[in-house]
């Protein structure tokens, strides 16, 4: 099975293979026809070499001339009838129907049952067959003929018979095949497509709806094949709502929600004619949020029939929950993170700083009832007193301003955290990563820094997955008026089906997506085989404030 799978594989990428198998036969059954013509009782050599010869240059000749035209039929057509007009002359002076090369003459007839029509092959059959029929009668009567050579006519009918079901079985099969090859390439393609969907996780850190339902729609055109896609979601009070639009109908969202009624008790995928226009969609919900997507289709039969299609979407929609309910999470975390923080400062500064100012404000008011009634002395010593407590309580304070804040301490995080990620990814993936970071990290906001996180994080993991790298180079350079982030590696660069750099996968869409939400430039360039680089700047905001007041 494996063989013949290589065999229609080659005829596939090949369609000239057929052709060279039946040319391979007329060579072979030329040499051997040839061979015992010659040794055969017919008179004179010479003349039997010369037939040969001639026999070969046309042989050759003809070839060349199938070759050419073997996709314009009706040229082809011309050419078999010649061909087979010549071999059957040629049975005049070789012996008739005893001529070794009435065998060989078959080969225009095999040649029209694989290359022409069924109808063509068994025409020219009948031709070839009364005609050396006609030729032998002139030595022998008919049913002596029948008689004697209805060998003859079975074999031939039977090769032409062969000929015509192979012919058919490997035009149905290469069908077969070639669908068969393009249902792998859209699975490969879907599965890949599949396999980068983590990066969607990285959403979470927006903890916005809004950017997950941009990617989806995106992803679900990818990964499902469709032209148009939408990702509607909105809380439970339709107060916040949010949707990425791919479709002609502009008021999509307002629609959707008039016909949330009818949505939201649909519990599985179903067909959603909308302006004409049908759409395979399904509900979303969690606990925050409630929603749709949809991808256009082009029957109602489309979807039931194909598995994948089926799968992938509902792939999607469980995807889409998932994330949906991360985000939320992820944000009711950061509230509790948050509100924790705040009661252990305030727990902190009321066990420390706050009980010695209070000391302080009871100490002054004591101090301005008895002032009447001690000496200068000892006044001069309550405040000395005083003094040192508040600077006590001023230096606690201090502390606790150090403790909290990273700046304060000298510390660096947000650097440590790219030198120990990527430290951790050359030994996880036995590479080799050389590294240089220059400036303060006290220069950008929170929000770049997710940012370069996340990019360098998916530079990297391209370019070990994709570009087979075995060393990336990362300089990042903090500087005061903008952030520049270089990333090089000696891999295999960006190449798709159609030629390097055609189509953008989701990793690196999410890479473009993410600079140009900072008002930053992306760039990329990949020679074919020669690795890739990315280079990244993104002014600091205040400088983005001053081009927009100056622009």
């Amino acid at each position: 099975m494996h063989r013949a799978n290589l065999v229609f594989q080659m005829l596939k990428k090949n369609p000239s293979s057929n052709l060279n198998l039946l040319f391979l036969y007329r060579y072979t059954s030329l040499l051997l026809t040839s061979f015992f013509y010659l040794v055969g009782p017919q008179p004179s050599f010479v003349f039997k070499v010369g037939v040969v010869v001639s026999l070969g240059v046309v042989a050759w000749v003809l070839t060349n001339l199938q070759r050419r035209y073997m996709e314009q039929t009706n040229i082809l057509k011309v050419i078999v009838l010649i061909e087979l007009l010549g071999l059957t002359l040629l049975l005049i002076p070789t012996g008739g129907m005893a001529s070794a090369f009435i065998w060989y003459a078959l080969n225009p007839i095999l040649v029209a049952a694989t290359l022409v029509t069924p109808r063509f092959s068994w025409g020219i059959l009948t031709f070839y067959l009364v005609t050396a029929t006609f030729i032998a009668n002139r030595k022998y009567s008919i049913n002596i003929i029948l008689e004697e050579k209805s060998y003859f006519y079975l074999v031939c009918i039977l090769i032409t018979l062969l000929a015509n079901l192979f012919s058919g079985m490997t035009k149905e099969l290469l069908q077969v095949n070639g669908k068969l090859a393009n249902t792998n390439e859209k699975y490969q393609e879907t599965l890949e497509h599949i396999m980068s969907l983590y990066q969607l996780e990285n959403f979470s850190p927006y903890k916005s709806p809004k950017k997950l339902t941009e990617a989806m729609a995106i992803t679900m055109k990818k990964c499902l094949q469709k032209d148009t896609a939408f990702f509607w979601v909105t809380d439970h009070a339709f107060q916040k709502s949010y949707i990425s639009n791919e479709t002609t109908n502009r008021n999509l969202e307002m629609d959707l929600t008039n016909d949330w009624e009818y949505l939201r008790k649909q519990k599985d995928a179903f067909t959603y004619t909308h302006h004409n226009e049908q759409y395979w969609t399904k509900v979303i919900r969690t606990t925050e949020y409630i929603g749709v997507i949809g991808v256009n289709v082009s029957s109602n039969t489309e979807e039931e029939h194909t598995f994948l299609f089926h799968r992938t979407f509902e792939f999607l929609a469980e995807l889409s929950e998932m994330m949906l309910e991360r985000i939320h999470m992820d944000h009711m975390m950061d509230q509790l993170t948050i509100s924790e923080e705040q009661n252990r400062i305030a727990n902190e500064l009321h066990d420390s700083v706050s009980q010695r100012l209070f000391g302080i404000v009871y100490s002054l008011h004591s101090l301005r009832v008895k002032s009447r009634n001690i000496s200068t002395t000892e006044l001069e010593q309550e405040f000395d007193f005083l003094l040192q407590t508040a600077n006590t309580t001023m230096k606690e304070l201090r502390a606790s301003i150090y403790r909290l804040s990273s700046v304060k301490k000298g510390e660096k995080p947000f650097l440590i955290l790219i030198e120990n990620y990527l430290v951790e990814y050359a030994k996880l993936n036995d590479i080799r990563i050389d590294y240089e970071i220059l400036g303060e990290e006290t220069s950008i906001s929170a929000n770049e820094k997710n940012g370069l996180y996340r990019i360098i994080s998916e530079a990297c993991g391209n370019a070990v997955r994709h570009g087979k790298c075995s060393f990336i180079e990362v300089t990042l350079a903090l500087e005061e008026e903008r952030t520049c982030l270089v990333i090089k590696d000696n891999g295999i660069g960006i190449q798709t089906k159609t030629g390097p750099m055609k189509e953008h996968g989701i990793g690196l869409s999410n890479m473009q997506n993410i600079v140009h939400s900072l008002g930053g430039i992306f760039e990329i360039g990949t020679p074919y085989k020669m690795g890739t680089t990315i280079q990244i700047n993104i002014p600091q905001e205040k400088m983005q404030k001053k081009q927009e007041v100056y622009g």
